[in-house]
């Protein structure tokens, strides 16, 4: 089981499942108080993002500019709203 506290499935890199098991192990992570297993896991769950990302012809910096015009509708939306939320309802 390595570092981790729990059994966590083994994913597939280009796949969601990758993401899980990153995911999951950041969750251990956390749970046991280790910051840098955290640091690092939240680094492998970004790998594994990419990796799905290029399987669809995406790339890395093309998610983040989506992530951040996104992030800037929902601040928006919140502020028009009185910050009910309705983004991504």
């Amino acid at each position: 089981m390595g570092f981790h506290n729990r059994p966590i499935t083994k994913g597939t890199y280009g796949e969601l499942s990758k993401v899980r098991e990153e995911l999951e192990e950041a969750e251990d992570a956390e749970a046991q108080g280790q910051d840098l297993m955290l640091l690092l896991e939240l680094a492998d769950i970004l790998g594994a993002v990419e990796g799905v990302a290029k399987k669809y012809g995406f790339s890395l910096d093309q998610l983040r500019a989506y992530s951040t015009k996104r992030s800037a509708i929902a601040v928006a939306s919140l502020e028009l709203t009185g910050g009910k939320s309705t983004y991504g309802a």
